[in-house]
């Protein structure tokens, strides 16, 4: 029986979940039972906008007042209901010879659950992220998709222990690399390591770590600390108007060329404060990895699942003093830093496009009917 997918993201941007909603997308037109695709996600600019795949738009506004973020996201669930239950309505009259599969991106949008268990053959949520707030929140968000889902992929074990159902079946696929990127990069050691390029990449967030690793920063004035941060201008000039950084420091809003700035990166930063936010994944620290940065991360959630003490330092991003004292060292010993540099580059073949897309096909041959 041939199969329409549906796939579902509320906020389409820069940030990990869409990009890797983007991969599956991909790989799924290379599934040979699946016949017709359509997103249904907002009308952002984002890693899900030049995938090749019909779009449905709907509705979804973003505002710093709490409030009104409820307004705007329990609006946009209502939209997101009736324009996926409509859609599924009539691809079932018409074409009753088809199976609908509805795939929905992170724990956000129930009104698309809800429509897809009242209409839907299927329904599988790919489970990206641990924490959502309000905690009522979360748990009416848990409690949709223990009802309503058939399957539950997680990005790591880490969240798969920490978000665990009773009722759907359950599987951990590792994220990929990007399949933009090259598999093995050829890396100049001597530039990367005489360039003390300390990167960091994500969003524009306090619970990032953001202020450490501004301090870090003022504690090694010959490094040069390369902020790529997943925001407008506006938002980062906002952000930094209260802050004093130092000249070491440059930061950048969503660069197009992230590539190169790995290529060049002495190392990487995932400074996020485990109290306040645990990585579930950690993905510019895989991509990273993949143009031997040496990464540094925090001691929980799925960094740990990619990094370990071969090639990297695992550190409380509070404890900058340790954080200086290992890239400091590293910066005076270019063999101990290319060691490090090279095992880094190993490991991450291992979370490669390939191994993603290998892992993807298992799962939908094994759960698919």
């Amino acid at each position: 029986m041939k199969i329409d997918l549906f796939f579902v993201h509320l906020y389409n941007d820069y940030s990990g979940s869409p990009r890797v909603l983007s991969d599956s997308i991909s790989i799924t037109n290379e599934l040979p039972d699946v016949n017709n695709k359509i997103l249904f996600t907002s009308n952002d600019k984002g890693f899900l906008s030049d995938s090749e795949i019909d779009k449905s738009y709907i509705f979804y506004k973003r505002s710093s007042n709490k409030i009104l973020q409820l307004v705007y996201f329990l609006l946009s669930q209502v939209h997101l209901f009736f324009l996926l239950s409509s859609t599924l309505i009539y691809n079932k009259l018409k074409f009753r010879d088809k199976k609908n599969v509805v795939i929905i991106n992170t724990m956000l949008p129930f009104g698309a659950a809800i429509a897809s268990k009242l209409f839907a053959n299927n329904t599988i949520y790919y489970v990206h992220e641990s924490h959502i707030k309000p905690s009522l929140l979360k748990a009416f968000l848990r409690k949709i998709i223990e009802i309503t889902s058939d399957h539950v992929i997680f990005v790591s074990n880490y969240l798969l222990n920490a978000e665990e159902f009773i009722n759907p079946s359950m599987n951990v696929i590792y994220n990929g690399l990007r399949n933009d990127f090259p598999s093995t990069p050829i890396i100049d050691g001597y530039s990367k390591f005489n360039s003390r390029n300390v990167v960091f990449s994500g969003s524009l967030k306090e619970y990032k770590g953001l202020n450490y690793v501004i301090e870090l920063a003022s504690l090694m004035p010959d490094f040069n600390f390369i902020l790529a941060l997943n925001c407008t201008v506006h938002e980062m000039n906002d952000y930094f108007d209260r802050i004093i950084i130092t000249e070491n420091v440059t930061l950048l809003s969503r660069p197009s060329n992230i590539g190169d700035i790995y290529q060049d990166g002495f190392a990487i930063l995932n400074c996020s404060i485990p109290e306040l936010w645990t990585e579930t994944f950690g993905l510019s620290i895989l991509e990273g990895m993949n143009y031997g940065c040496v990464p540094v991360v925090p001691p929980v959630g799925g960094p740990i699942e990619i990094v370990d003490s071969h090639f990297g330092l695992i550190c409380d991003p509070r404890n900058t003093l340790e954080i200086f004292e290992f890239l400091t060292g590293l910066s005076k010993d270019y063999s101990l830093w290319k060691q490090y540099s090279d095992k880094a580059q190993d490991r991450s073949k291992y979370f490669s496009q390939e191994r993603y897309k290998s892992n993807f096909k298992m799962f939908w041959n094994n759960h698919s009917n």
